[in-house]
């Protein structure tokens, strides 16, 4: 007979200490969090060493004037510094003698995981547009118009720049540095989070913007850890790409740094739709652990 009776247990991806997406298994590679730090450090001093040089050398070419932003000197300054983020997340753990893809949080992902944490990171955009707008009427003095010249950017963007400089690769290298080596070298699963989506936030800079990205920083921090970096990489990916996309299309382009404001009814329908994400994203992340059974005598 059994001493103990086989009961499955049921528990949270991000409790599982068996499960091999989770950032807090003893078992999974991390770097240390002084590493993670220097990494973080050198990644923002190199984006914009690597930024200006770009942007000194197209603006060189082009002959633009100092001080203009062009989309010749904007963009490669761009892709210099997403590309400088992208070098620090990938040398870290090789530096670190780490697995980079298992580091990093690199692990393949269900379809539908990756739907519904895709879909709450689009429906945060209107929460993120009205915090911004609430900022700005507070506190009208402190932003650095960031957000409406990018917008006027991306207005004027052949399509073939623009998706590549504005959703693939920050997706990539923001979630690879941030989720994928910040987060992932805490011990403590909502400091990791807590740390990680405010850094993310901060380092957009301007005041305006890190109001606006910290719920999106803070929302996609919390489905790395019940999921994995890719989960996140793709969700953030998408998010760019639509908001480009809103972005070129007349009916779509509302909220700030456009000429008309965020309908109301938007920002309902996406809280709604986004807690619905939130909960179906918990259920998805639940996996049955290994029942353990005793064998008794007699």
């Amino acid at each position: 007979m059994y001493l103990d009776e086989e009961r499955p247990k049921v528990t949270a991806a991000m409790d599982n200490p068996h499960n091999p997406h989770n950032p807090h298994n003893p078992l999974s590679p991390r770097i240390s969090l002084g590493f993670a730090a220097g990494a973080l450090i050198a990644a923002f001093l190199l984006a914009q060493l690597f930024g200006k040089l770009a942007g000194d050398v197209a603006r060189a070419i082009t002959h633009a004037a100092d001080g203009t932003m062009t989309a010749g000197v904007v963009i490669p300054s761009m892709l210099a510094s997403e590309l400088a983020l992208l070098l620090v997340s990938v040398v870290v753990p090789l530096a670190a003698a780490k697995p980079v893809r298992e580091t990093l949080g690199l692990q393949l992902a269900s379809a539908p995981v990756i739907l519904v944490t895709a879909l709450g990171t689009v429906m945060l955009g209107p929460i993120g547009d009205r915090a911004m707008s609430l900022f700005s009427e507070l506190f009208p003095h402190l932003t650095l118009g960031v957000v409406p010249s990018l917008h006027d950017l991306a207005q004027r963007l052949p399509m073939v720049w623009l998706w590549p400089t504005f959703a693939l690769l920050p997706g990539m290298a923001e979630e690879l540095l941030f989720r994928g080596v910040l987060q992932r070298s805490f011990h403590r699963r909502g400091l990791g989070i807590a740390v990680a989506g405010t850094a993310f936030a901060l380092f957009h800079v301007d005041p305006v913007h890190v109001i606006g990205v910290l719920p999106l920083g803070l929302f996609l921090s919390w489905a790395a850890a019940r999921s994995c970096t890719t989960v996140t990489i793709v969700a953030h990916v998408i998010n760019n790409s639509i908001a480009v996309l809103a972005i070129r299309h007349s009916e779509l382009d509302v909220g700030y740094g456009a000429e008309r404001p965020l309908p109301d009814s938007w920002l309902a329908v996406s809280m709604g739709v986004f807690l619905l994400c939130a909960l179906a994203l918990v259920q998805l992340t639940r996996v049955n652990a290994v029942p353990s059974t005793a064998q008794g005598t007699g």
